[in-house]
């Protein structure tokens, strides 16, 4: 085989990619075994090619030296992707305490269900349309709801029992449950991002 067939080859590889810093992240599965037999064609190539295929092993080798170097933190990168879809920031008990507080001070204008009344659904589609649209964090919404809500009696709860029934509306959205209660404090509730939910 010519140098020159080892290029097209080697270019049109679909084990090779060039990563561009500017992409957002990526979901990215590699095979460690498709990048070891490369590598071992490359040598091989390398102890038979003239300077320009030896140029091209050197391409090789580089792009698949920086391949097992970025491997490591593509994968750590989809893990933590895979994880941030899955928003758990409440516990079962602050849910349950805020499904009690729903009951008492939402549900006559939200529903029992939080599929609206008189006032907005809480739930499905139009919450996930104002909430979940990766704009807005759980920290606007306590605001809105704790300025806001009970309709005609704002900010006649405590900030405990707006958050918990915060936890509740959440519950019942589809976001789960974790170890630790949502904060009180604006700063860490206004970095929780809220994100659709995927099926």
């Amino acid at each position: 085989m010519d140098p020159s067939s080892a290029v097209c080859e080697f270019r049109n590889n679909p084990f090779i990619q060039r990563v561009d810093p500017t992409t957002p992240k990526m979901n990215v599965k590699l095979s460690v075994a498709p990048l070891v037999l490369l590598l071992r064609v490359a040598l091989h190539r390398l102890s038979k090619c003239d300077v320009r295929g030896i140029l091209v092993a050197q391409d090789v080798l580089s792009t698949l030296a920086l391949a097992f170097l970025i491997y490591p933190a593509m994968s750590v990168n989809a893990h933590s992707e895979n994880s941030e879809n899955k928003m758990t920031v409440y516990s079962e008990e602050q849910a349950s305490r805020g499904r009690d507080l729903y009951a008492e001070h939402c549900a006559s204008c939200h529903g029992m269900m939080l599929e609206g009344q008189s006032s907005l659904p809480l739930s499905g589609a139009t919450f996930q349309a104002r909430w979940a649209d990766e704009k807005h964090s759980v920290g606007d919404l306590f605001y809105i709801v704790r300025t806001l809500m009970p309709y005609g009696q704002p900010a006649t709860l405590s900030k405990r029992e707006y958050i918990d029934i915060i936890a509740y509306v959440l519950m019942m959205n589809g976001y789960s449950s974790g170890d630790r209660a949502l904060p009180l404090d604006p700063a860490v509730l206004d970095r929780m991002t809220i994100k659709p939910q995927r099926p």
